[in-house]
């Protein structure tokens, strides 16, 4: 008999407000999905919709897992038919990534349980044991606050970090002066400039080294993003302007002045993101792999996929901060990191578990199904 999902809800408060220059959190906005069948095999996944993001809602999220979630079940047996699936609907995949990732993730945890494989020996990857370095991530705080963070973060070690930006260039000047000063910088502007010339400006008085900007303009500004590399010396992280592979031939031309954010729920998926992160790597673009703010263990878990998919470290990663700003996760042991943001994954014996090898505590899902 055909395994069957429901879908639902997280409902996690933040330990703290978490702000960007395209939102403000202090909870989850995510969509859990689960697949099951009657010997009591379950695979779980997650999506964050983000209207800022892909222009989901958890609302439009769950109106496509309602719709294209049984047939994706009901029709797909392994993961080759599952690729044949998205071939077949790369519109509404394309359309709704966030949506399909938690239904594929859900779909490929359950067959790589009911096959007693961790999931990537499913999809035919050694398995997962090589510690993992996180990144320290820092919303858009007053002065005050990011000093008390970044503190924090240089307390248990860790030197990697990323800073949301604001128009606001005294308040920007002062976050980045509480900075440690032996910190590797990057900063996310979240979209927030028209214009490459504002952005310059902006950044060339920030007096900090950064060595990358993300999302400095309009989604998609490919010649205004390469006119700020050009004139500031820094990388460009992709984000917003690159959800698959097939937009990277808009940045074909100098592969060291772009960098790809890799998120499985933006991306549509554990599939996907490997594709895209392999296909970046292929053309000498360097890879970070991103997280959305509020996302649980189970894509933190995905994420640690794609990375070892890549055969090589990413250039960063983000996530895996567990109940760290989330006040309840989605799983029994959250995966965190530790000192100077490591995570080692034999700490949660994930290669000797099959699928993701998390725990899920499904009664904390409001279930709509």
């Amino acid at each position: 008999m055909s395994p069957v999902l429901r879908w639902g809800h997280f409902p996690s408060k933040f330990r703290f407000r978490f702000s960007h220059a395209s939102a403000s959190r202090a909870a989850t906005s995510n969509i859990i999905v689960e697949v099951s069948d009657r010997s009591g095999i379950s695979g779980f996944g997650e999506g964050c919709p983000r209207s800022y993001v892909t222009g989901e809602t958890e609302e439009t999220a769950q109106v496509f897992v309602s719709k294209y979630g049984p047939n994706l079940v009901e029709s797909c047996a392994d993961q080759s038919t599952i690729r044949e699936w998205i071939e077949s609907h790369e519109t509404q995949v394309s359309q709704n990534p966030a949506a399909f990732a938690a239904v594929e993730m859900a779909l490929l945890d359950f067959l790589a349980r009911r096959d007693g494989l961790s999931i990537e020996e499913y999809l035919g990857y050694p398995p997962l044991r090589a510690p993992m370095r996180y990144s320290a991530v820092l919303g858009d705080s007053s002065p005050l606050k990011t000093g008390i963070v970044a503190f924090a973060y240089s307390v248990v070690g860790l030197s990697d970090f990323k800073i949301k930006l604001n128009t606001n260039l005294e308040r920007d000047k002062q976050k980045l002066a509480r900075l440690p000063q032996h910190a590797t910088i990057r900063v996310d502007a979240n979209n927030l400039w028209k214009e490459p010339e504002v952005c310059i400006e902006h950044i060339n008085a920030i007096d900090r080294n950064v060595w990358a900007i993300e999302e400095p303009l309009s989604v998609g500004d490919v010649s205004g993003m390469q006119r700020i590399s050009q004139e500031l010396g820094v990388a460009i992280i992709l984000d917003e302007s690159l959800i698959n592979a097939s937009q990277l031939d808009q940045y074909s031309g100098q592969p060291d002045s772009w960098v790809a954010n890799v998120r499985v729920s933006k991306c549509g998926g554990l599939l996907r993101s490997i594709e895209l992160a392999q296909a970046a790597h292929a053309r000498g673009m360097s890879v970070i792999l991103g997280a959305h703010v509020g996302e649980t263990s189970l894509l933190t878990r995905a994420a640690m996929t794609v990375g070892h998919a890549l055969g090589k470290s990413p250039l960063a990663r983000e996530g895996a901060f567990g109940k760290i700003l989330l006040k309840q996760d989605l799983t029994l042991s959250p995966l965190t990191f530790g000192r100077s943001g490591i995570l080692n994954p034999d700490r949660y014996s994930l290669a000797r578990k099959s699928g993701f090898g998390l725990c899920i505590a499904s009664d904390r899902v409001e279930w709509s199904v």
